[in-house]
């Protein structure tokens, strides 16, 4: 299996207007959680777990970014999606170079939240959580 050096990745959003924006060269942190239920069925009388296989699935992605109050950039794009009905996301753990894999899915803003300290970098963190339809695994046209 081949490992990959993290600097690479590439994450992007389709903005409020439907703009297919790249932030990777403002991310330092991306993570991308895909879960999977398994209702549990056990009885009283077994000894271990039983669990039911086909459960409801569900992702988040979040990401840590700088901070940057230029037009369309970090604070334009992220405060244009707050409250509303959902966007597209994309992550490449590898790049978005042709033929790499490719995660993305219809995700709904969940968090916001800017950090500030006195000599420290402004940083932004954001959370998408899964609105509508599953995450897609594909590969970058």
């Amino acid at each position: 299996m081949a490992r990959i050096v993290a600097r690479n990745a590439s994450l992007g959003v389709d903005d409020n207007t439907a703009t297919s924006t790249a932030v990777t060269g403002r991310t330092n942190t991306v993570a991308l959680s895909w879960t999977s239920e398994a209702p549990e069925v056990t009885a009283f009388s077994e000894t271990t777990r039983t669990r039911v296989p086909g459960g409801l699935l569900d992702w988040e992605l979040t990401a840590d970014i700088w901070y940057d109050e230029a037009a369309s950039n970090v604070d334009a794009i992220f405060s244009g999606l707050m409250g509303g009905s959902g966007t597209k996301v994309y992550f490449g753990p590898a790049g978005s170079t042709s033929g790499l894999i490719k995660y993305s899915g219809c995700a709904v803003l969940t968090e916001y939240s800017m950090n500030f300290a006195v000599a420290d970098a402004g940083t932004a963190n954001v959370a998408f959580s899964a609105r509508s339809g599953s995450l897609t695994r594909g590969t970058w046209a």
